[in-house]
């Protein structure tokens, strides 16, 4: 019989490989946020960080720079106004120049800071036109402290501050030479006469612009504490975050590395735990798998390979029934006595003509062992010789028990080859002749004489 082919069922699809699939996408659907939140920590912590590097430290930089620009100004001013030499006068007008760089370029590193820069232009403007004026002054005689010998030594330490504040790295330490400077610079006094409300202009403007130059500094610097804040706080979340994502992947990795192989090694147990079954000759047991992968089509596929084997089984039994009963009709209906028995030898069947043998009804001697029964003793010996397997099939002899009578025995064997009993028939079954004792008639009569050995 052939096994028709069975039309795929719907939902089938869902296989092994495409499960395995799914929990990869499932993980890296998990990861893939993970990544992307750690991106965006990182690039909001860089961010701020190179607003620190590249606008807040270069605004605080060039706040300085205009300070010490300013200052060298004023000291090429008060160079001019004690030598009347024009170089003074171009260096003061090229420090100024650089001021007006620098408030450019604070202006494009942050617009916000644009006002202050525009302010620092202004008061720069300003005092460029008082230095301008300067030129039209008359050269008057000094006052009599321009005469005194330390002026020289108050004018070099002056540019000896300028000079460090300009080439000192620390902020609070070029704050203090350029405040340092700023004490000494009202003892360089300038001419007397009209240039004192002048150099009270000068020393306004100047005033006004180191207060915006230290307000943009200190602006900056403000922006440089919030934004270390602001970076250590993403640092922060960002580890927090991070970690209870990674968590939160890790057991769910962990779910699907303990559920999936479970899945499947489950329904592969039962199946292993099916086949021992069916090995030791159970044909009804089922696999019970509800999963619509491949191992649940094997699964479906085995039940009904079971199932026909079972039915198979089962009409081979009947069959053998069937044919059991007819065998048992049609030797109840011979003469010739018939028995079955198995290896022990014990009697599986026997028929009618049988009885008088046995001794007792063949109901009566099914299950007992054949050493059972005295009148078939004889032939227990021919039977050991056919159920050991030494003769081919059938074994056919005449008893002197059974005078006129044939024994046959004929071995049952498997499909293997294996002898699992013996078919005994016996014609003529009748119970073997007992042989008689000595007459007891001739001692009776006590003559105390016996014939010679001759005469018997």
């Amino acid at each position: 019989m052939r096994f028709a082919p069975r039309p795929d069922r719907p939902g089938s699809g869902a296989s092994i490989r495409a499960r395995m699939a799914l929990a990869m996408l499932a993980a890296a659907a998990l990861t893939i946020p993970v990544v992307l939140l750690s991106l965006l920590y990182l690039r909001r912590m860089n961010a701020a960080v190179g607003r620190i590097v590249n606008e807040d430290i270069e605004l605080m930089h060039v706040a300085d720079r205009v300070t010490l620009e300013f200052a060298g100004a004023r000291r090429d001013e008060k160079n001019f106004l004690l030598y009347r030499d024009s170089i003074y006068l171009r260096q003061n007008h090229a420090a100024l120049e650089r001021i007006v760089q620098l408030a450019d370029t604070g202006r494009r590193l942050d617009p916000s800071f644009a006002s202050g820069f525009d302010r620092v232009l202004a008061g720069v403007a300003a005092y460029r036109a008082l230095v301008d004026s300067l030129v039209g002054l008359p050269q008057g005689e000094p006052p009599e402290r321009l005469l005194l010998p330390d002026l020289q030594t108050l004018r070099r330490h002056h540019e000896s501050l300028l000079r460090a504040a300009a080439e000192s790295p620390a902020p609070a330490e070029r704050d203090s030479l350029i405040a340092a400077a700023a004490r000494l610079a009202p003892d360089i006094i300038w001419p007397a006469g009209g240039g004192r409300s002048l150099n009270d202009s000068i020393v306004s403007l100047q005033a006004a612009i180191e207060n915006e130059t230290e307000a943009i500094s200190g602006r900056a610097r403000d922006r440089v504490r919030g934004n270390r804040d602001r970076a250590r706080t993403l640092a922060a979340w960002g580890q927090r975050n991070i970690i209870s994502a990674l968590l939160l992947v890790l057991v769910v990795l962990v779910w699907l590395v303990v559920t999936l192989p479970r899945r499947a090694v489950t329904p592969i147990k039962r199946i292993l735990n099916a086949l021992q079954r069916v090995e030791n000759g159970d044909l009804d047991v089922r696999v019970k798998v509800s999963t619509r992968d491949e191992i649940g089509e094997l699964a479906r596929g085995l039940n009904r390979a079971l199932a026909r084997l079972s039915d198979f089984d089962n009409r081979k039994k009947n069959r053998i029934l069937h044919l059991e009963k007819r065998f048992r009709l049609l030797i109840n209906d011979i003469a010739e006595a018939v028995i079955v028995v198995d290896r022990v030898p014990s009697v599986l069947l026997a028929n009618g003509a049988a009885e008088e043998l046995l001794g007792c009804s063949a109901g009566e001697a099914v299950g007992r062992k054949l050493s059972s029964f005295e009148n078939l003793a004889f032939f227990e010996e021919e039977l050991e010789r056919v159920l050991a397997g030494s003769t081919s099939r059938q074994s056919c002899e005449i008893m002197p028990e059974l005078p006129g009578s044939a024994i046959c025995i004929e071995a049952l064997r498997d499909q293997a080859g294996n002898v699992t009993g013996a078919l005994i028939v016996i014609t003529d079954p009748r119970p073997p002749e007992k042989e008689e004792g000595p007459r007891v008639g001739n001692q009776g009569q006590g003559t105390g004489t016996e014939k010679p050995e001759d005469e018997k």
